[in-house]
């Protein structure tokens, strides 16, 4: 889990092709569910039902097992999410990048502007900064491992999940961090 263009998707299908498992990208599940990009549906529908619907992908998403899930950006951002993602007793990661990275990555993604529409009545661009701040509490109650992936390799931070993922114990709720700086 983790902010857009944090890496989620990217880590997860790398984590899942050396764990030769499938990968479920939650965005991916809702375009195929609701036959529309996440854009047209808060464009058609409005946030406040996207969110609503987000909700529903995510349950049918944990019934998924043997799998590495990436979820959506903005599904931490209700109560009931981060509980039943936590009642799933899976290992998450939040991988977590610099507010200048994202808008830097956002920026050289073509499909910014249709996949990943502004929700704050800015610009997508500008909105960065204040969600991962909104947001980041949040990531921080669910994730048992944060990893910053600023300056860093697919391979290093598939690496750094990797050991962690083997060494997860989940009767352990104590989150842990690697990335320098940020609070556990």
């Amino acid at each position: 889990m983790g902010y857009r263009a944090s890496g989620k998707t990217t880590i997860a299908e790398a984590v899942a092709r050396y764990l030769k498992c499938p990968v479920v990208d939650a965005d991916v599940v809702f375009e195929q569910k609701y036959e529309c990009s996440v854009g047209t549906f808060i464009q058609d529908h409005g946030e406040a039902s996207f969110r609503d619907a987000e909700t529903s992908v995510l349950r049918e998403v944990l019934q998924v097992s043997d799998a590495v899930l990436s979820t959506g950006g903005g599904v931490i951002l209700r109560e009931e999410n981060r509980l039943m993602i936590r009642d799933a007793g899976i290992p998450v990661v939040w991988v977590s990048a610099s507010a200048k990275e994202i808008r830097r990555r956002l920026a050289l993604d073509e499909t910014t502007a249709s996949r990943r529409p502004a929700l704050q009545g800015k610009d997508v661009y500008s909105e960065v900064e204040q969600a991962l701040a909104d947001r980041e509490m949040h990531y921080d109650e669910v994730a048992g491992k944060r990893i910053d992936t600023d300056g860093k390799t697919v391979a290093a931070i598939v690496e750094i999940v990797l050991k962690w993922l083997f060494t997860y114990d989940k009767s352990s709720s104590q989150s842990d961090d690697l990335s320098a700086g940020a609070k556990s």
